[in-house]
Order: C-alpha cells, then sequence, then structure tokens
C-alpha cells in the first residue's frame, strides 16, 4: 500500500472516523504547551485530523497557549448556540474523543 493510500485509510477508519450531527457548528480545543496536557496534545494528533477529514463543513480550532496552567478544554458549538464544555485535564486522548463523541453524535444539542 503506498504512503497516501495508508494515510487516507488513517483518515477513514479509527477512532474519530465518524461523520457528526449537522448541528455540530465549531469546535475548539485550548491547551498549553507548558504543561501536563499530553491527552490533549495526543488528541490533536491523533484523533483531530479524522475529525476534520470525516467532517469538512464544521470549523475546528486549536489553541496552544504559551502560558502555564491552563485548563485544557474541548469547546463544541452547535447551530443553535448551545455550548458543550469537555474538561480534558488529566485524561487521556481516547477517552476525549469518546466524550466528544457521545456529545456530538447523539441526543439533541439541548441535553448535550
Amino acid at each position: 500500500m503506498s504512503r497516501i493510500a495508508t494515510v487516507v485509510n488513517d483518515l477513514r477508519n479509527g477512532l474519530g472516523a465518524i461523520k457528526l450531527r449537522s448541528d455540530v457548528k465549531k469546535v475548539t480545543l485550548v491547551f498549553s504547551g507548558k504543561s501536563d496536557n499530553s491527552g490533549a496534545r495526543y488528541f490533536v494528533r491523533e484523533n483531530m485530523p479524522r475529525l476534520q477529514y470525516n467532517n469538512p463543513a464544521i470549523k475546528f480550532d486549536v489553541q496552544k497557549v504559551k502560558e502555564a496552567g491552563v485548563t485544557p478544554e474541548l469547546t463544541i458549538e452547535f447551530a443553535n448556540n448551545d455550548i458543550k464544555k469537555i474538561s480534558c485535564s488529566r485524561i487521556q486522548s481516547a477517552e476525549i474523543c469518546k466524550q466528544f463523541l457521545v456529545a456530538t453524535t447523539e441526543g439533541s444539542a439541548a441535553s448535550a
């Protein structure tokens, strides 16, 4: 398998390779590069590319701040202006992704 085929296959398969609800408008992840935010950093590197590839209409922002002590947080904005926040402090990337998928693939934004 060629390198390109391998990359595309990885984007189409694995944790995060799913179509999100149509009412998800924007996803923002804020974390510090100086603190122990390894789960958030790994989420950006491993899970977010799959989410972006499978959901090109959704805006994904990553804000890596230089100050230490910033609590990592994933914010999901919905079309009806509801906001869901997920704390990413001391959580592995797979758990961050699972919590994100529960909030963006099931039920309504009002219950999220």
